[in-house]
């Protein structure tokens, strides 16, 4: 099951009174695109309760294609590891797919400058053979939400998703997911890219951004430079914690976030019985939302007027939230390694846009504004743990027992990544 929202769809007559409303409108022009885009996405991220992983780490990166050393784009969407994140995508509409140097200031700790390149071709997809019937399966969700000690009324929503026969199924109540992020830079061999894996780095852990950045290349306009300062840097790690073990409530808490927006929970928990000739699972989820139908897809990046339309909503916490509570009989955090509840956090930080010439304020001069380049940064800070960890165990664990953790914990691991929980 995926956890991504879908998008919501619009009735046939809503379109056509959308149509005739817009054709009783005056003429309205969108804004010129800039023939140069630059896109940062800057992130930190903190495995809270497992600081020190060693060769499970490693395993961890292996297992998604990855290496330490050589990161490749994007790695700050959905960051694996413990530590800073930083992504630079670059669409240069008069020359694409050029490699382009990105001059940074010293302070990032990664050498003068960075150097972009495009990402090969994305070859068609084929499975040899013939593709077998799907095996039959039974999908139970349970769906709770709101930081409370106690499960609030009309909870849990439950739905089972089934296929039989090849032949695909949905009972139950579950809440239709209505938030979906967007903004993500989908790249092409057109773009240029930073990390890569020619010339990525991993982003010390002391790295900052602020200073000036300055872009060359092929076609690449020479105005193309500017000043970053601590709105667009890399904001504090999380130090999320939790208290609560089997099925008592749980207690979570952190320290505030310096220059956080919001904050969004969101929890799950699998379990996978064995039955004869059936595959079945029960996934409980559970978020921070104080409304049904808040996702796993929104520990993301989010802009301004989104945040601040979900605060009034109350589906994201402000930002002088320290604390939110599981309710009590959520989740059973001592069934073991079978089913171990993984929760994730994030604080949305600020977003910057900057555009060069500037936009003009007066509306007589819209007309001639061709602006050469635009650049938006996004910033955020997020964790994750497992809840009913104590982090001093996790500690202990993290030093001299590499080997036992990675033959314990590979299956769960790999369960895990595939159903991109």
């Amino acid at each position: 099951m995926s956890s991504q929202l879908p998008r919501r769809r619009t009735a046939p007559l809503s379109v056509a009174a959308g149509v005739a409303a817009a054709l009783a409108l005056p003429a309205y022009s969108a804004p010129p695109v800039p023939a140069t885009q630059v896109w940062i996405d800057v992130a930190n991220h903190n495995m809270a309760n497992m600081p020190e992983l060693g060769g499970m780490e490693r395993m961890a990166m292996d297992m998604m294609g990855g290496d330490r050393s050589r990161p490749n784009y994007p790695t700050a969407r959905k960051s694996s590891t413990t530590g800073q994140y930083l992504d630079i995508a670059i669409l240069n509409r008069p020359r694409p797919g050029r490699e382009v140097q990105a001059a940074v200031p010293e302070g990032l700790g990664l050498g003068p400058s960075l150097t972009l390149v495009p990402p090969p071709p994305v070859g068609e997809s084929r499975t040899p053979g013939t593709p077998s019937d799907p095996p039959d399966v039974e999908i139970t969700v349970r769906e709770f939400w709101g930081c409370s000690g106690a499960v609030g009324p009309g909870q849990p929503k439950v739905s089972t998703y089934t296929v039989k026969g090849g032949v695909a199924s949905v009972s139950g109540g579950m809440t239709p997911g209505r938030f979906e992020p967007d903004g993500a830079v989908e790249p092409t061999p057109a773009y240029a890219l930073w990390p890569n894996p020619v010339y990525g780095q991993q982003v010390p852990d002391a790295a900052s951004l602020v200073g000036t950045h300055r872009f060359t290349g092929d076609g690449i306009p020479a105005s193309l430079r500017f000043e970053l300062d601590r709105t667009a840097d890399f904001m504090p790690r999380i130090s999320l914690t939790s208290l609560g073990e089997g099925d008592a409530p749980i207690q979570l808490s952190w320290l505030p976030v310096e220059r956080a927006k919001a904050y969004f929970l969101h929890a799950v928990q699998m379990e996978a019985p064995k039955e004869q000739g059936v595959n079945k699972a029960s996934v409980t989820v559970w978020s921070s939302a104080e409304t049904a139908g808040a996702g796993t897809a929104l520990v993301d990046y989010l802009d301004a007027s989104r945040i601040d339309r979900w605060l009034k909503q109350k589906v994201l916490l402000p930002a002088s939230t320290t604390a939110c509570i599981v309710p009590q009989g959520v989740f059973d955090t001592d069934k073991g390694m079978a089913s171990m509840t993984m929760l994730d956090m994030v604080a949305y930080g600020p977003e910057v846009h900057l555009v060069h010439p500037a936009k003009p304020a007066d509306p007589k001069l819209l007309a001639a504004w061709k602006p050469e380049w635009s650049a938006r940064v996004r910033t955020k800070s997020t964790a994750n743990l497992v809840l009913g960890m104590d982090v001093a165990a996790g500690r202990k664990q993290g030093q001299g027992q590499d080997a036992k953790k990675e033959s314990t914990g590979k299956a769960l691991l790999k369960g895990l990544l595939r159903r991109g929980l």
